[in-house]
C-alpha cells in the first residue's frame, strides 16, 4: 500500500502491480480513458512500460449524456488527440442524452449507480469486441479511501467493506497503491495537461460529497487516517478471501438449470457467516444486473431457524432461495430465457430488469396491489385492448416501426386478466 514514505515511483509502483498479478507480456488491455487525471496517468505509464513489458492498449471512452455537449465534445477531442499522440486506438460512444436519469428514476437507483453500470457494460463490449484480455482501470488509493468511507456510513459488512478489489476477474486497478498527489506530480513531471470533469466539484454527488466535504473534517481530527482506513481495507480484504475460500470449501453447491443446488443439511451444518458468504457469491453471479444486495435481505441465510421453516428463504434482487424436497436451490427469479425469447416473473421486491431491453422496472404498491406481473417476448396472437379497441400486437409494432431483429426484445407486461402493456414505443 502506498504512503508517504513509499519511496517508488507511479511507474514502479504499476510495473510491480503487473507482476504482482499476473498480467503477462503481450496482454491485451482496454484502457477505459475519460481524460482525467487518473485516466491519463495510467494511459501514459502502461504506454511507457511497453518498451520493457509489451502490451496491447486500446484506449475507450464513454459519453454519459449527463454534462453539456460542449463540454464533452472538447473532452472527447482531447481525449482522441492523446490517443493519436500516443498512437493508441480509441474506442468511444456517447449515450443518448437523459438515458442515464431515465434509467435511474425507473429503477430506483442514484444516478452515479446506474452511470456506472452502463460504463461498465460499455467497457465489457469494447473488450469482447476487441478481444482484450483485461479493462484496466485508474482508480487510486484516494478512491479506495473514499469507497470504504462511504461503504462504512452505508452500513455494508464484510463484503463491501474492504473496498474497490486490485484485481477481480478481467477488471485491473494497476493505480489502487498510487495516491492522488503522486499521480498529480507524475503528471507535472511530464508536461501533461488533462480535463476536469465539472461535476467532480458537484457535493450533490455522494463521493463528491465525502471528497470535498467528509475528508478534510475527518483529516483534520485524525490526520494519518488514510493509512489507518488502507490498513483496515486490507486486513478485512484477507477476512473477506478467507471465508470466500471457505464457504467454497465447505459448501460445494452444484450447478442445475438456472441456478445452483445444495442438501439442506449440509448448508446448515456450517456457521451463519459462511452461508452468508456462500450465498453472497453466488448471487453476485446469478444477478440479472450489477447492483449492491442489502444485508437486511441475505440476513435470513444466518437464522438457522428462518431457513429450515421457510419455503422460500430468499426472494427479490432478481434471485431466489427456496427448498425443492431436501435440497436448496438458489436460482435466478426467471422462469425461462432463449436466444429469442424470455419470461421473466416481477419479484416481490416488485422490481424487474429485463437484460433483453436493457430496461429496469419497479412497481409501487398502489399499482400492484395483490397482483403478479409477467415481462416477457411477444408471441403470435397476442393483443391487447385499448380504448379505441382490440389490437394484435403485431399492428402496434407496425405502428411503431419496429424491425422483426429488435420485436422479439420487446416487454409485453401480463397480469392474470391479459396483457396490461406493450413497451414498444421505447423502441420505434
Amino acid at each position: 500500500m502506498a504512503s508517504t514514505e513509499d519511496p517508488m515511483t507511479v511507474e514502479e509502483q504499476v510495473s510491480g502491480y503487473l507482476r504482482r498479478y499476473g498480467i503477462v507480456p503481450g496482454s491485451a488491455l482496454l484502457v477505459a480513458f475519460s481524460g482525467g487525471p487518473d485516466s491519463l496517468c495510467l494511459l501514459s505509464v502502461l504506454n511507457q512500460l511497453r518498451d520493457r513489458h509489451p502490451l496491447s492498449l486500446t484506449a475507450a471512452y464513454l459519453d454519459h449524456g449527463i454534462r453539456p455537449g460542449h463540454e464533452t465534445e472538447e473532452e472527447l477531442e482531447f481525449v482522441k488527440r492523446v490517443c493519436t499522440d500516443m498512437d493508441i486506438d480509441l474506442i468511444w460512444e456517447r449515450l443518448p442524452s437523459g438515458l442515464v436519469q431515465q434509467r435511474s428514476e425507473a429503477n430506483g437507483g442514484s444516478l452515479e449507480e446506474v452511470a456506472r453500470a452502463m460504463r461498465y457494460e460499455f467497457l465489457g463490449r469494447a473488450a469482447r469486441g476487441r478481444a482484450c484480455d483485461y479493462i484496466a482501470l485508474g482508480h487510486t488509493a484516494d478512491d479506495q479511501i473514499e469507497t470504504v468511507i462511504m461503504r462504512f456510513f452505508q452500513g455494508a459488512g464484510l463484503g463491501g467493506l474492504p473496498g474497490i478489489p486490485p484485481f477481480r476477474e478481467n477488471l485491473i486497478r494497476p493505480l489502487i497503491d498510487c495516491t492522488r498527489e503522486q499521480i498529480l506530480g507524475y503528471l507535472a513531471g511530464r508536461g501533461l495537461e488533462y480535463m476536469t470533469d465539472s461535476t467532480n466539484r458537484d457535493v450533490r454527488y455522494l463521493r463528491n460529497a465525502v471528497r470535498w466535504e467528509l475528508v478534510p473534517v475527518i483529516e483534520r481530527i485524525f490526520p494519518g487516517f488514510r493509512g489507518s482506513v488502507l490498513s483496515l481495507s486490507g486486513k478485512l480484504g484477507s477476512v473477506r478471501d478467507y471465508m470466500n475460500r471457505e464457504s467454497r470449501r465447505r459448501l460445494p453447491w452444484k450447478p442445475v438449470k438456472g441456478g445452483y443446488s445444495i442438501p439442506g443439511d449440509r448448508f446448515l451444518a456450517v456457521p451463519g457467516p459462511l452461508r452468508l458468504a456462500s450465498v453472497t457469491r453466488l448471487i453476485n453471479d446469478l444477478a440479472a444486473e450489477s447492483r449492491r444486495v442489502p444485508y437486511r435481505f441475505l440476513a435470513p441465510v444466518e437464522d438457522e431457524e428462518a431457513v429450515r421453516s421457510r419455503r422460500v428463504v430468499l426472494r427479490g434482487y432478481g434471485v431466489r432461495l427456496y427448498w425443492r424436497s431436501e435440497h436448496l436451490i438458489l436460482a435466478a427469479d426467471v422462469v425461462g430465457h432463449s436466444e429469442k425469447g424470455y419470461f421473466i416473473e416481477e419479484s416481490e421486491a416488485g422490481r424487474v430488469f429485463v437484460p433483453e431491453a436493457g430496461l429496469f422496472f419497479q412497481f409501487g404498491s398502489q399499482v400492484r396491489g395483490t397482483e403478479r406481473f409477467l415481462f416477457r417476448s411477444s408471441r403470435t396472437g397476442d393483443r391487447i385492448d385499448l380504448h379505441g379497441g382490440s389490437k394484435t400486437v403485431k399492428e402496434l409494432f407496425a405502428r411503431w416501426q419496429v424491425g422483426r431483429p429488435e420485436s422479439w426484445k420487446i416487454p409485453i407486461v401480463e397480469r392474470t386478466d391479459g396483457i396490461v402493456a406493450v413497451l414498444g414505443g421505447l423502441f420505434g
